[in-house]
């Protein structure tokens, strides 16, 4: 990959040299048709030279300025070049997107049981210190009105804890709400997972779901991506009990840990976190100081 070091004052002073010229009365056009007229011209009618000490500082300030916006870095060992795009295209967009070094991830790598959280008239999972994640119908509007919502979960340390929420925040078409908690909740008492940043597809084969809910949890459960959702083809195949929407779906990868990739809605179905994505990471970043931590498609199916 090209070098900022080596590209970027280059470009810098381009744009230092348009900034003077315009400030003068010259087009950007001007820039190319007359690059050697420019400077004698300039100063004969009596105009800061861009050679002048006012302008020498611009390329250094406009290198530092300019060098984050147009160099990416997407050399990360082990990354595909789907992943590359993704990441390049996450660095240029807002909300930005914070991917998840493999082997280095901030929460537990075994394969995890105790992740989902009560709340509602279903279950949820934390997805940072102050967010849960859930079914929309789970949380009846007059609870989100009334502020009676809560969360509740045991600790690591095996101890029942029990939070308030402040916040509700319905998608606008997908059965998913944000929950905001009252106060954090700490890794110790129960570390949040990484979220899965691209969209599953039926090209990615057959997917080994781990569905959560309360002290439960299924394993190897196979479904496939279908456009915003995923879903178990096979009735006999799905697994769950009453009270189990809102619950994670989950792939476990030994590269990065546990990764959630969807949200139960019922009936072996599961909208898909990758597909509402924009809308997780601006929602959790808008209100709150929560750092939320995506994986690749690549670092969840170890591929």
């Amino acid at each position: 990959m090209l070098s900022p070091k080596n590209h970027a004052p280059h470009v810098a002073v381009f744009f230092a040299k348009v900034f003077h010229l315009r400030h003068t009365g010259y087009s950007v056009k001007d820039v190319f048709t007359r690059p050697r007229q420019l400077r004698p011209e300039t100063e004969a009618q009596g105009m800061t030279s861009i050679n002048s000490p006012p302008f020498r500082i611009l390329p250094a300030i406009a290198s530092v300025l300019l060098t984050p916006i147009l160099f990416v870095q997407t050399d990360v060992p082990g990354l595909s070049a789907a992943d590359k795009k993704q990441i390049a295209a996450d660095s240029a967009s807002s909300p930005k997107f914070d991917i998840v070094t493999t082997g280095q991830s901030p929460f537990p790598m075994n394969d995890r049981r105790n992740l989902s959280v009560y709340c509602g008239g279903g279950k949820g999972v934390l997805i940072s210190s102050h967010w849960v994640l859930t079914a929309s119908h789970c949380i009846t509007s007059n609870k989100a009105k009334s502020g009676d919502v809560q969360v509740r979960f045991t600790t690591a340390q095996r101890k029942p804890a029990r939070i308030g929420v402040d916040l509700v925040i319905r998608h606008k078409t997908k059965d998913l709400a944000l929950l905001r908690l009252k106060r954090p909740v700490s890794k110790l008492e129960r570390p949040a997972l990484l979220l899965l940043r691209q969209t599953l597809v039926k090209a990615d084969g057959k997917l080994k779901i781990k569905k959560v809910a309360g002290s439960e949890v299924w394993r190897e459960i196979p479904a496939v991506g279908a456009g915003d959702h995923l879903r178990v083809p096979r009735k006999e195949d799905r697994r769950g009990k009453a009270g189990s929407s809102g619950g994670p779906w989950i792939i476990h990868s030994a590269a990065v840990g546990d990764v959630l990739v969807g949200i139960t809605h019922g009936g072996g179905y599961a909208p898909q976190v990758a597909w509402a994505a924009e809308w997780i990471q601006e929602t959790v970043t808008h209100r709150s100081s929560d750092r939320l931590y995506w994986a690749t498609k690549t670092q969840a199916l170890d591929r």
